[in-house]
């Protein structure tokens, strides 16, 4: 037979055993789709959230980077003390001194409030909120945008105004459909201290994933923050953005002579503060991703594995069953590669109709991620292209010993078998 033919073969009989032995290809097929919907699922998860963690990277700009009392979730603690609580932390004023350099253009003080268990309460209504302490460009720098009112300016920093931006979420829960602009609420702990904020614009924080899932944003004026509403001060960190015809290096060699100045450090002593760039950001994410994909190889490799035991079950009761159809074959001149290659094509036409339903069902759960959590799922074309052939090599891969078998098989002793 030529390979046409046996490839033809092939399916037709792993057709037929499918269609004959209905429970145990039921089961083969099963593991497989099973394999082939983590795949499927858990690429589309992490490319969704890939993307959308670095269009927020983008919106900061490739250039920015940020200066932190610590590089946290990087640093060494082998000395038992970690960095994050060793180092001293920053003064928010030091922020001036860097907006000075000649290399720079922009250097802000800013803090995430969201750990701390902020509330914002108007007309007998108390929701709990996402609160950052920034500037007027965090609005640009965050991909976000302002749908009503205005953004605060940087004179109300300055001054300490009590100003705030809410989202979609505060407004209607706080006022319930009523014009939100120019109205005032509390910001700050339910059983602590608390201040008066003015809300003068609607922030859209845009389409991205952490967007979506840390609602309800206030941001206030970073000074605002500071004198109303005293928070951790190390959560603070300078976010700063070189001229545009400035090189990164050059920038960071700039703020990091700055910063040793003001930390009053000798030649020989090392760095009590970090410098954070765009890229170490996303070499720490790939990382993150990373062990995602090493859970996904994982958890789909045992439904493979479930799905591959079926398949030498299945192809040793074929070998068996047909074992004087082999005896015929062979002493009709079929070669034996002829045969092993058929029996290998049964198999894996098998797994790859498993395959194929999970491709099916993994791409629909997908969709109903993306349409129903923030989480923005989409299924790359490769999860696809390895989900197919991780599914066809798992009915080579366990059909190798059935097929070597039956192909191995003494014409004469397979004419004879009963």
């Amino acid at each position: 037979m030529g390979l046409i033919p046996t490839l033809r073969e092939g399916v037709r009989v792993a057709v037929d055993s499918l269609l004959g032995n209905k429970v145990r290809s039921g089961l083969t097929i099963l593991g497989v789709a099973i394999g082939v919907i983590v795949v499927m699922l858990m690429a589309a998860v992490v490319e969704g959230v890939d993307s959308s963690f670095k269009d927020i990277i983008a919106a900061a700009g490739p250039n920015t980077f940020y200066v932190a009392h610590a590089m946290q979730g990087f640093e060494d603690n082998s000395d038992g003390e970690s960095a994050f609580m060793k180092n001293p932390v920053l003064d928010p004023r030091w922020a001036e001194q860097l907006e000075g350099l000649p290399e720079i253009e922009y250097a802000a003080a800013m803090a995430d409030l969201g750990q701390e268990g902020h509330h914002a309460m108007a007309n007998g209504e108390d929701v709990r909120i996402t609160l950052q302490a920034t500037t007027s460009r965090y609005v640009e720098m965050s991909g976000g945008d302002i749908t009503d009112g205005r953004n605060f300016s940087e004179v109300e920093n300055d001054r300490r105004t009590p100003v705030a931006l809410v989202d979609a979420d505060v407004a209607e829960d706080l006022w319930k459909g009523n014009d939100p602009l120019l109205q005032s609420m509390r910001v700050g702990r339910p059983n602590g201290r608390q201040a008066v904020f003015r809300t003068v614009g609607i922030f859209d924080a845009g389409e991205n994933l952490f967007a979506g899932l840390a609602s309800h944003y206030v941001l206030i004026p970073f000074w605002a923050a500071d004198k109303y509403l005293p928070f951790w001060d190390r959560m603070m960190y300078f976010t700063i953005v070189p001229h545009g015809d400035v090189e990164l290096e050059v920038a960071l060699d700039a703020v990091r002579g700055r910063m040793r100045q003001i930390r009053g450090l000798s030649p020989g002593e090392a760095d009590n503060f970090a410098l954070i760039t765009q890229d170490e950001v996303l070499d720490f994410w790939n990382q993150l991703t990373g062990v995602l994909f090493a859970v996904m190889i994982a958890l789909s490799g045992v439904g493979l594995m479930v799905g591959g035991i079926g398949v030498v079950g299945i192809m040793m009761i074929s070998v068996t069953e047909r074992t004087r159809e082999i005896g015929l074959r062979k002493a009709l001149g079929a070669r034996r590669r002829d045969l092993l290659l058929q029996f290998l094509v049964e198999a894996s036409t098998l797994t790859a109709v498993g395959g194929a339903i999970g491709l099916l069902f993994g791409g629909g759960v997908a969709w109903l991620v993306q349409a129903l959590t923030p989480v923005p799922a989409s299924v790359p074309l490769w999860a696809v292209a390895i989900a197919l052939l991780a599914s066809v090599l798992t009915g080579v891969g366990f059909g190798l010993y059935p097929a070597a078998r039956g192909a191995a098989k003494d014409p004469v002793e397979a004419l004879r078998y009963e």
